[in-house]
């Protein structure tokens, strides 16, 4: 069976979507429409959940925050994916030639963690999980060459002669054929077909595993009683996510692509109140711009943040980068320069749980400095060329400034934090495509 167990470095990865061939066009430049979504926190229910937590009036300065406890003179910005389907050496090295290096690639069909040893096909040719009708989620061996093709069940005479003519399955080549040693493997794959949620999330650093290769059910596995995604409730399956995380202080869950799966603020904020490891939401997903135009959830952002909430913010690929190699979205983990190379996989863990990173479509802004103080005052600096700065809280754009750096002062007053509740900051180049995104500190 498929060896799902991960060492210090290395990585593999997954297919993409059948609709994406190799000659898709690139990826439109489009940016960010804002619109004054925070009314919801007020007028439709969205605050009906309760933040998780209220930390007070100097929460702004306190260690648990993002960039709180980073040594911005000695910090190592690492690119990373939590959401990019490879299953190729092509598109492997299309990742690793745009600076990524961190790579909790989202396989799917089935949603297993990939090793660095996978072969094209092994998935066909058997796994060791998945969830059956009548007896829930169950780990052991699946051979579906044998189950497929039992003679007493006649299943195999059911399935079209193009279908037939496929069989017995095989595993083939292995997928990648040359992994560069600095490329860190993170255990991760995207999550869906929850019998009560039709969303997709990403377990960054588990090695929890669902669902089956037969996608288009060509194989009827799913008309046998083999679910073709995890076939639980999402509690369940959020559950057996956390389970698995490879390390406890490390990683955990991502809401992907929310605006495209049209998921509510107040369906975020549930899955956001299941537990504090569900990390937070795709901001920015390359594919669902490609697709719909509904690339950036900035809006759905600011509506739970507003509520005190804590969210972390993600920018990903998706399958973009298998057709577009000047794709846009990822992740920069800050990370002490200090760090063993054998201490890398935990650390860039914990730089994702503890919001130690930044959302960034190309990475070519840095984000250089982020400070604020107990009585709310924000300096931030970027490199990269001349920006667009702007601060933004739960009142919207409460500052812009034009260069490499920002400072504004939350205004004197007893309501002012709960005014503005939150803060972070964008930066949009100004002679190129790049934006960056910090992650929010909040004030309540």
């Amino acid at each position: 069976m498929a060896d799902r167990t991960f060492g210090p470095l290395k990585f593999p990865a997954q297919d993409c979507l059948p609709q994406f061939k190799d000659n898709m066009p690139s990826l439109p430049r489009i940016a960010s429409t804002r619109r004054n979504f925070l009314s919801l926190a007020v007028g439709t229910g969205v605050g009906i959940l309760q933040p998780r937590s209220s930390w007070g009036a100097s929460s702004a300065a306190r260690e648990d925050q993002p960039y709180a406890q980073i040594d911005w003179d000695r910090c190592r910005r690492i690119g990373s994916v939590t959401h990019a389907h490879c299953r190729s050496q092509r598109s492997l090295d299309l990742l690793c030639r745009r600076g990524l290096t961190h790579l909790a690639i989202s396989n799917y069909y089935p949603s297993a963690p990939c090793a660095p040893t996978e072969q094209i096909g092994q998935w066909k040719v058997g796994q060791d999980f998945c969830t059956l009708k009548g007896e829930g989620y169950v780990e052991r061996e699946f051979a579906w060459n044998e189950i497929i093709r039992d003679p007493e069940t006649g299943w195999f005479d059911e399935l079209p002669t193009a279908m037939q003519e496929k069989m017995p399955f095989q595993s083939e080549k292995p997928c990648f054929t040359q992994i560069l040693p600095e490329v860190i493997l993170c255990p991760n794959a995207e999550h869906h077909s929850m019998t009560d949620c039709n969303g997709h999330f990403n377990a960054v650093g588990s090695n929890f595993a669902s669902g089956t290769f037969d996608v288009r059910s060509y194989y009827k596995l799913n008309n046998h009683g083999y679910a073709m995604g995890t076939g639980m409730p999402w509690r369940e399956a959020f559950g057996r996510m956390l389970d698995g995380l490879q390390f406890a202080d490390g990683g955990g869950i991502t809401i992907n692509h929310p605006k495209w799966s049209h998921a509510s603020p107040k369906q975020i904020m549930e899955f956001l109140d299941f537990d504090p490891r569900v990390m937070g939401i795709e901001i920015w997903n390359s594919t669902a711009e490609f697709l719909s135009q509904t690339g950036w959830s900035l809006d759905e952002w600011d509506a739970v943040l507003a509520t005190g909430r804590r969210c972390y913010g993600f920018s990903v690929s998706d399958h973009a980068h298998n057709s577009d190699p000047a794709f846009q979205g990822r992740n920069v983990l800050l990370v002490d320069a200090a760090t063993p190379a054998s201490e890398m996989p935990a650390a860039c863990l914990r730089a994702y749980r503890n919001g130690n990173f930044y959302a960034s479509l190309d990475g070519v802004l840095e984000l250089k400095r982020f400070h604020c103080s107990a009585d709310g005052k924000l300096d931030v600096e970027i490199s990269g060329g001349p920006s667009k700065l702007r601060v933004l809280s739960a009142k919207g754009v409460v500052h812009e400034q034009a260069g490499e750096s920002i400072s504004w002062a939350l205004p004197e007053g007893k309501s002012s934090a709960q005014e503005h509740v939150y803060l972070r900051v964008e930066a949009d180049q100004v002679d190129g495509d790049d934006r960056l995104l910090t992650q929010a500190i909040q004030l309540v």
